[in-house]
């Protein structure tokens, strides 16, 4: 294969993303099909029928292998961001293997936990049963925090260990119940 720009590898991969149709080299098509018309040989015919089959709908693999291969240096050049190739379609797959992955924040939720004490988790229990999970939705706290919360309740007594809960369906061990002692 010739070698390609770096601005072709991208003008390529990107037309191939939006309309690989556009892609197909008809001469060739053409070429092929009257090939095929005038063999005889079945092998023959075999084999210009899959060379035909691929120019017919050309692979995206190609154009993608030349983009991962020139799209990084090509957008430092040009100053193209991660999120503009997003924008146009390019899966976050191939901007990784390009060297081109976006920037992400410090949690997949877009900011920072905020703290939650133990007093705050405390006063979040409920007065009826709960799981450390409705506990933990109920106060904001982490998941450890809200377990060591419940685990020095149980110890001083203040709280019940109900058991496994009897209505839990689907996959995975029930989550433990539990209940204020007063």
């Amino acid at each position: 294969m010739p070698r390609t720009s770096a601005e072709t590898a991208v003008r390529t991969y990107l037309t191939a993303l939006r309309d690989p149709s556009s892609l197909r080299d008809e001469e060739n098509v053409a070429a092929l099909q009257s090939q095929l018309e005038s063999a005889s040989d079945h092998l023959e015919r075999l084999r210009l029928r899959q060379q035909l089959l691929d120019l017919e709908s050309p692979s995206i693999g190609r154009y993608e292998e030349d983009f991962i291969t020139h799209a990084k240096a090509w957008a430092d050049q040009e100053g193209i961001t991660p999120s503009a190739f997003e924008a146009e379609g390019v899966p976050a797959g191939v901007l990784r293997k390009a060297g081109l992955a976006a920037r992400r924040g410090r949690s997949g939720r877009g900011g920072t936990r905020r703290r939650v004490t133990v007093d705050q988790v405390r006063g979040a229990i409920p007065r009826g049963t709960f799981t450390i999970k409705t506990l933990q939705d109920k106060s904001g706290a982490s998941p450890a925090v809200v377990r060591r919360v419940v685990a020095d309740e149980l110890a001083a007594g203040r709280l019940k260990d109900q058991g496994p809960d009897p209505d839990h369906r689907g996959p995975g061990r029930a989550a433990t119940l539990y209940k204020k002692a007063r």
